[in-house]
């Protein structure tokens, strides 16, 4: 026997033979053509709504399917049209080959195919193809968030390589609902050939283009494609070429490279609307590689519209072989005439958006020459009165424009992009003499930037209205502005703008216009490519004028800036000066009326200069400042504040204070204060969030007189110190003044009014806590209590020698209002400020020849609102002569001026003092003369009040006052002559009157007086 036939049967007798060759019998039994044309419909028909029909010509799990008169129906209502059809689909590929390690798909086909879509009734016919689910549909669970995937691993080194070929492809689309009625495509055509090389990932970006070694693309390269479209508004039925090419073959040396295009025509026919509309759109390109030549030629590459040359390109890539190809690719024409473009877009109106085009844009010129280590692009762009208007949007107009840029560039250039040379592959930069204009404004640039001498930009902007790209701003801006630096490291700007009828506004009030002016010297150093790491202002000047030219305001500033998480700032110096009735004619409302009524502090010309330090660290912060000031409404000229603070915390928990002294007139106006505001979450905070450790002195001092401002002289030592212990405030109030004198700089006149304090002793302690908000009142508004004495009296903290002044009503007249005696103080008194309250005892004050004594006197300030403030007093006035106040030759006519009364007073709410006020005041010791004045204050003089004046003498008068209702009585001892006239008790009575009308009977009196 043959020896190898006598091994085959060995073999055929084995097991695993035997048991090989059932499962090969088995697999052909299952994957053939004749099972697959039995089995294959009834599955589709038992997964889905549909049928299919076809026979198999080849159907193997190795090796791909082959299906001829291939159809598949949706269900009803559609199950009489098919979904798809083809005369044959063909999907071969060659699965054994995966153990070699290559995916091979050897085609994907398609042939004679037609898809059709429908839409009936509101429903698709590609829906009709899946049954309906009877179980409820699971929410999805939400994915877990994973790291993006940069990758693909395949672990086996793996080579792909597919081949898709349709041909004679059909598409319809048919809708009975909405816009759309129906939209065909015939002919279609697609060839694609890819392989890659071996690979043991897919990289999800760009670099997976390294991986193909040849790729075709080829879309209906044979014939033009029929497009039939039908809609509401829109008709078109045209033949347009739709061909295109793209090959790229790694696999051969030099590379093979191929692109070409014939897409869209010049004269593309619409019906919209009923109306014929003609538009044109193309897309010819023909670029190829030589490999004689070793070239890449741009033959043809050409954007065209309406059979313009928006975008014609010529040009080559030369020795693409070489380490150092050429480029020479150029614009060798533009015409963009947008004019002719809106007629066709005007016929196209509900169908694109609203737009209104004209005007002409050229791009010709614009192009790159040279090779990959040294080229030379340029951009040269023309405008003419171009317009461009979206809809109800902002209109753009560019009468005129052009822009021409050249630029060396090197793509060798692999360094690493430094702070000094930031821009990637750019050797050199010029910009020629260019200008633009727009929306009224324009822009003139010029500058050229050389890797080896730096750069050097000029721009000049003139009639730019702010107000249509700043929200709140107006004006009308013109700049000159220079950029110049050897390297992009260390940059000096210069530039100065103006801004004619500036505005701005400010919530809802706006300023009225101005002339804003702005000058500015600065270098910017960066630290890497486009990081800022520092500011240097040598110069920067603004100042604003009224419109008719009047200085308003001047600003000079120096100082540099370090952004970045360490912020630094520093400020050497910022000069302020103000010209403050001319700064109110250009403020808005709502800052004028803030500062209007500190006109008179501020002065007409105020001055301020500040140097300043800012720094942070982390969530630390640290400010130094000293700041020196001339307020003219004040009189001050050396206004100095120093201030070294410190803040902590993210949210600033913690301030530091270490200095914040102010002083003025010569160092006799001192203050100062130290500590720590911390917020330490306990509740209520007595200083907004934070709980204070504070020491606050403050004081004026002078040896010797010293004119202060305002007409005010001062002499000797006067001051506050306290200590800001959480919500205690404790202190002392302490005085040596031998002198204070003020007069109204209107000294000697008649208007003249001048005032001299001596001997001013205090010390008074205070206590304070600022975690009281509410308390009981400290008065007793019972006009029943008259001035008593108990017990010792303190010795008196507040002494004051004497008070002289004018006299108050008779022009330079010199008049004691407290008057000293002998030895003794004319004023004394005890005051002490405890718990929210000042307690004023044992007040004694010599006026008038006579004596007012004090007793019982309490200021409650309790949590510092005035609606909470109030007020207690009981006076003794003793013997007072008020003839005094009458002028000299008015004296003699009075017979007696003297006058006793006790007067009873308390009030609650400051915030309203005369609607909260009650008074009880009783007179019962008055002269004749004064007490018919008091009588014809009370009640109108008639004859019969003459006549009762006559007749009776006035023992007592008792008036009181109480939410501004004046009641008053007058009591009269009897006479002789009383037998005539009987009063009821005594008395006159006057019940309700309004405080005005007796301040106006008042009034009306003492001129009785002054005459």
């Amino acid at each position: 026997m043959n020896p190898i036939l006598k091994v085959s049967l060995g073999i055929a007798k084995t097991k695993t033979f035997r048991g090989l060759l059932v499962l090969f019998l088995l697999y052909k039994s299952v994957f053939n053509a004749f099972t697959a044309d039995l089995i294959v419909p009834k599955l589709v028909s038992h997964f889905t709504a549909g049928r299919m029909e076809g026979s198999f010509g080849t159907f193997s799990l190795f090796f791909g399917i082959e299906i001829n008169d291939f159809r598949i129906y949706p269900g009803a209502p559609f199950d009489k049209t098919p979904l798809a059809e083809a005369e044959q689909i063909r999907l071969r590929y060659n699965l054994p080959l995966l153990l070699l390690g290559k995916i091979k798909i050897s085609e994907i086909g398609l042939t004679g195919a037609k898809i059709q879509i429908e839409e009936s009734l509101g429903k698709w016919n590609f829906v009709a193809l899946t049954k309906p689910s009877s179980q409820p549909k699971e929410p999805e669970p939400i994915p877990e968030e994973k790291p993006p995937l940069t990758e693909i691993n395949t672990y086996l080194p793996l080579q792909a390589s597919a081949y898709i070929h349709f041909n004679s492809v059909d598409f319809q689309l048919k809708r009975d609902t909405g816009s759309l009625h129906s939209f065909s495509i015939q002919d279609l055509s697609l060839e694609t050939e890819l392989e890659t090389n071996r690979f043991t990932s897919i990289p999800l970006d760009l670099s997976a283009v390294n991986q193909i070694d040849h790729v075709l693309l080829s879309l209906n390269s044979a014939r033009p494609i029929p497009l039939d479209l039908d809609s509401k508004d829109l008709r078109l039925q045209q033949t347009i070429p739709m061909s295109l090419r793209f090959e790229w073959d790694r696999t051969v040396s030099p590379e093979m490279f191929l692109f070409t295009t014939d897409i869209g025509k010049d004269d593309i026919l619409l019906e919209v609307k009923g109306k014929p509309v003609q538009l044109g759109l193309r897309l010819l390109s023909d670029i190829h590689y030589d490999n004689k030549l070793d070239k890449i030629g741009i033959n043809q590459f050409d954007l065209r519209v309406l059979g313009q040359s928006w975008l014609n390109l010529t040009g080559s890539i030369l020795e693409l072989s070489s380490e150092k190809p050429k480029v020479n690719i150029v614009v060798e024409k533009s015409e963009m005439q947008l004019t002719s473009l809106q007629r066709s877009l005007d016929q196209l109106q509900g169908i694109v958006p609203e737009m209104k085009l004209s005007g002409d844009l050229s791009l010709e010129g614009t192009g790159i020459h040279g090779n990959f280590e040294n080229a030379e692009a340029k951009l040269k762009v023309k405008a003419s009165q171009l317009y461009l208007k979206m809809g109800k949007s902002k209109a753009h107009s560019i009468p005129s424009a052009l822009i021409d840029l050249s630029s060396e560039i090197s793509l060798s250039d692999t360094k690493i992009l430094t702070a000094e040379k930031p821009i990637p592959y750019l050797k050199s930069l010029k910009v020629t003499p260019s200008h633009l204009e727009y929306n009224g404004a324009s822009l003139a640039f010029q500058g050229e930037y050389l890797e080896t001498k730096g750069l050097d930009f000029h721009v000049n902007v003139d009639k730019f209205q702010l107000g249509d790209y700043v929200s709140g701003l107006g004006g009308k801006l013109q700049m000159n502005l220079e950029v110049i630096g050897e390297t992009f490291a260390s940059l000096s700007i210069h530039s100065n703008a103006k801004i004619d009828g500036f505005r701005y506004q400010l919530d809802r009030s706006r300023s009225p216009s101005s002339l804003l002016g702005l000058s500015l010297d600065s270098v910017l150093f960066f630290d890497r490519p486009f990081g800022l790491s520092e500011i240097k202002i040598s110069n920067l000047k603004l100042d604003q004028k009224t419109m008719t030219g009047n200085k308003a305001l001047e600003l000079d500033l120096k100082g540099d800036l370090r952004p970045g998480a360490n912020l630094s700032a520093n400020l050497q110096p910022l000069g302020l000066n103000v010209y403050t009735p001319n700064l109110l004619l250009v403020l808005p409302l709502v800052l004028k009326e803030k500062i209007s009524p500190i006109q008179n502090l501020l002065g007409n010309q105020p001055k301020l200069k500040l140097n300043a330090k800012y720094l942070t660290s982390g969530s630390s912060k640290q400010f130094k400042a000293d700041l020196g000031a001339e307020l003219p409404g004040l009189e001050i000229k050396d206004l100095k504040l120093s201030a070294d603070l410190s803040l902590s915390g993210a949210n600033t928990d913690e301030i530091i204070i270490r200095t914040l002294k102010m002083n003025a007139f010569g160092g006799i106006f001192h203050l100062s204060t130290n500590g720590k505001l911390a917020k330490t979450g306990k509740p209520k905070p007595p200083l907004g969030p934070y709980f204070g450790n504070l020491d606050l002195e403050f004081g004026l001092t002078s040896a010797t007189k010293q004119y202060l401002a305002k007409g005010l002289s001062f002499q000797g030592d006067l001051g506050l110190n306290l200590k800001i212990r959480d919500y205690d405030i404790g202190g002392e109030f302490h005085s040596k003044v031998p002198l204070i004198s003020y007069n109204n700089q209107k000294c000697p006149g008649e208007q003249c009014q001048a005032y001299l304090l001596e001997e001013v002793i205090a010390k008074i302690p205070i206590q304070h806590n600022l975690a009281r908000s509410h308390e009981d009142s400290l008065i007793v508004g019972d006009k029943s209590i008259f001035i008593k004495n108990y017990g010792r009296n303190h010795p008196p903290n507040l002494t004051i020698g004497q008070v002289l002044g004018t006299h108050p009503s008779i022009p330079n007249l010199p008049f004691e209002y407290v008057k000293k005696q002998k030895d003794t103080p004319g004023l004394t008194a005890f005051i002490e400020y405890k718990e929210n309250y000042a307690n004023i005892e044992s007040l004694r004050s010599y006026s008038l020849d006579g004596l007012v004594l004090g007793k019982n006197l309490v200021f409650n300030l309790g949590n510092l609102d005035p609606k909470s403030m109030e007020f207690r007093g009981n006076f003794l006035i003793r013997d007072i002569d008020l003839k005094q106040l009458m002028a000299p030759k008015v004296r003699d006519k009075i017979d007696d001026g003297k006058l006793k009364a006790d007067l009873n007073i308390s009030v609650r709410d400051l915030s309203e003092p005369v609607a909260n006020l009650d008074l009880f005041f009783s007179i019962f010791q008055i002269g004749r003369d004064f007490g018919k004045s008091a009588l014809n204050v009370i009640s109108p003089q008639n004859f019969l009040i003459d006549r009762i004046t006559d007749s009776y003498s006035i023992n007592k008068i008792d008036v009181s006052l109480s939410k501004g209702l004046v009641y008053a009585d007058v009591y009269f001892n009897r006479s002789l002559l009383s037998l005539l006239i009987n009063l009821e008790d005594g008395k006159i009575s006057q019940q309700r009157m309004p405080l005005a009308n007796f301040l106006k009977r008042a009034q009306s009196e003492i001129q009785t007086y002054q005459e």
